[in-house]
């Protein structure tokens, strides 16, 4: 059974807009569904996950994979590395693209020739930078009016996601600005539960304190709009479009790929005769 972290009830209809800031369980894994787990996998190992797996057999003959529905949660067998992670979230702040992390440019000799040269490191294309685009959106609502509202710092646009597993037992927060990248998880070695208050505040805590101390000395920016989005009003419970005199109070502007603007109109509101 799925359930949203707030409790067993319900809210009702819900865009992915409102389930990426609020992290409502029940929107990711029906996206994920609706997608197939398969692409999902195929999309984490082009985002640079490593630690992932297809298929693995024990020696008590359980079989273990990846690609599943629960991986739209966050539960890979054998976990991430924020290294790893955070190099998919400077992804998506990169306008799509994937640059490997590493921790040096270049190793020479003693006589100065170079033996490794990471001046250049690995990069490729991993999604659209309208796509990019359009989860940075709505990520800057995580941290304006949903889960993440306590990393703000000054005017400096924020866009991120905070994670928490089933009963406290680990925190993160993950996020990027104009300028950086920045993941931090907090939990214990021995996996004990977080106390409430502080503990569980803690990845979102320590984010804030560093990325504010980074930026001291940057002037504040906005993520830079790419070519190719545009922005449409909707009615706020379909996302189409809205029908004069039926959606006037669920009305909403929001961004949209030049490819994927709505066509349709709004098929929750409805007047007429029925029996």
């Amino acid at each position: 059974p799925v359930g949203n972290w707030y409790g067993e009830s319900y809210r009702g209809i819900q865009n992915v807009r409102q389930g990426i800031a609020d992290s409502l369980n029940i929107v990711a894994v029906k996206t994920i569904t609706q997608i197939t787990p398969q692409l999902a996998f195929d999309y984490l190992t082009n985002f640079g996950f490593t630690t992932l797996i297809e298929r693995e057999v024990r020696n008590d003959g359980t079989v273990y994979s990846d690609i599943n529905q629960s991986i739209a949660l966050g539960s890979p067998t054998y976990g991430v590395t924020k290294m790893e992670l955070n190099a998919a979230y400077a992804s998506i702040a990169n306008g799509g693209v994937y640059i490997e992390p590493t921790l040096y440019t270049k190793i020479l000799d003693n006589e100065g020739n170079v033996l490794i040269d990471k001046t250049v490191p690995e990069s490729h294309r991993v999604i659209q930078e309208s796509t990019s685009y359009l989860l940075t959106s709505a990520m800057v609502d995580v941290v304006t009016v949903g889960t993440g509202a306590s990393v703000n710092f000054g005017g400096m646009a924020i866009a991120g996601k905070t994670g928490t597993t089933q009963a406290y037992n680990d925190v993160w927060f993950a996020g990027y600005t104009p300028y950086y990248t920045a993941t931090v998880w907090a939990g214990y070695d021995n996996n004990t539960k977080l106390r409430k208050g502080d503990e569980r505040a803690l990845a979102k805590t320590l984010w804030r304190a560093v990325m504010s101390r980074i930026h001291e000395d940057l002037p504040n920016k906005a993520f830079t709009m790419p070519n190719g989005i545009v922005t449409a009003t909707v009615c706020s419970r379909s996302g189409k479009l809205p029908i004069a005199g039926l959606c006037d109070n669920t009305l909403t502007t929001d961004y949209f790929s030049t490819n994927n603007i709505p066509t349709e109109s709004c098929d929750v509101h409805y007047s007429g005769i029925i029996c």
